[in-house]
């Protein structure tokens, strides 16, 4: 995760947000690299849109492409965690 989201040009555009608890859950080690990802119960990156953007329909479609293809990575990594999953039945 760490060589998607340290990317330069994933830094670039986005922030990571979400719910994240004050410390480290019990049996992880404190210490370990990935440490500070544990502490997240949910996540989102996050890419403010100006107002401006919005004025010009077909230039704001070939952005949100862009970013939408900068973003892709992020969204597979989070996915493979899901891979087989399935809801279970009401």
């Amino acid at each position: 995760m760490e060589e998607i989201t340290l990317a330069p040009e994933f830094q670039r555009y986005f922030t990571i947000q979400g719910t994240s608890l004050k410390n480290v859950p019990a049996g992880y080690d404190k210490e370990h690299p990935q440490a500070e990802w544990l502490k997240f119960k949910s996540w989102y990156i996050e890419y403010p849109v100006a107002d401006e953007m919005l004025a010009d329909a077909e230039a704001f479609a070939t952005e949100a492409v862009k970013i939408f293809k900068i973003m892709k990575p992020f969204n597979d990594y989070l996915n493979r965690a899901l891979e087989g999953f399935q809801m279970p039945e009401r």
